[in-house]
């Protein structure tokens, strides 16, 4: 079951991903009525007239790994308009949230559930640095708060095992989720000059 849990949130994260562009696109013509209109009618028009959908709760889930100083952040619709997320320039390393699906957050806190995070999990936010005592935090907000999760030393057996199943769950579907973010400069990673081979 939880393999079979685990597929379907990731299922749920590469569908988009996985239709093509032109059929995309030829769907979105055939499904939109302002292409049988007589008249044409502009989106600011049409948006007026049909309101967005209602979403449902703000969900987020942030994990942080202090040895690398990594932080990830994934977060629904609901919580942040993917527009306004990937429209704005951002600092590198403000740059790694991703905007997922409603259903497919909120399938990924099941997980997290199944796994025993929000019994062991302590309520508010996590620490923003881990101070020579944690090594990795991971992060959950929703409706009713902040509840987050710090793995040091002295973590136990369960919390260990709890919090490596939650993060691998996190990372898999991170990963399977396109985020388009535009960034106010190249990471030193990418903008340094290859050094040439030996000969």
């Amino acid at each position: 079951m939880k393999l079979q849990g685990l597929a379907w949130v990731l299922l749920l994260g590469l569908a988009p991903a996985c239709s093509s562009p032109k059929s995309s696109a030829q769907d979105q013509a055939g499904k939109d009525p302002r292409a049988n209109r007589s008249e044409p009618i502009s989106d600011e028009d049409w948006n007026k007239l049909h309101p967005q959908r209602p979403h449902g709760d703000p969900l987020a889930v942030r994990f942080t790994d202090f040895r690398s100083n990594r932080r990830l952040a994934l977060v629904n619709e609901s919580h942040t308009d993917p527009s306004e997320q990937y429209s704005q320039r951002r600092k590198a390393e403000d740059a790694m949230t991703k905007v997922g699906h409603d259903e497919v957050v909120a399938a990924l806190l099941e997980r997290f559930d199944e796994h025993g995070f929000f019994k062991l999990a302590e309520t508010g936010p996590a620490p923003t640095a881990g101070a020579g005592t944690w090594n990795m935090v991971l992060e959950v907000e929703r409706k009713g708060g902040l509840r987050h999760m710090a793995l040091g030393s002295a973590s136990t057996s369960k919390q260990r095992e709890c919090l490596t199943l939650c993060r691998t769950d996190f990372v898999q579907l991170y990963s399977s989720i396109l985020g388009l973010q535009a960034v106010e400069r190249v990471p030193d990673w990418q903008s340094q000059t290859p050094v040439p081979p030996k000969r």
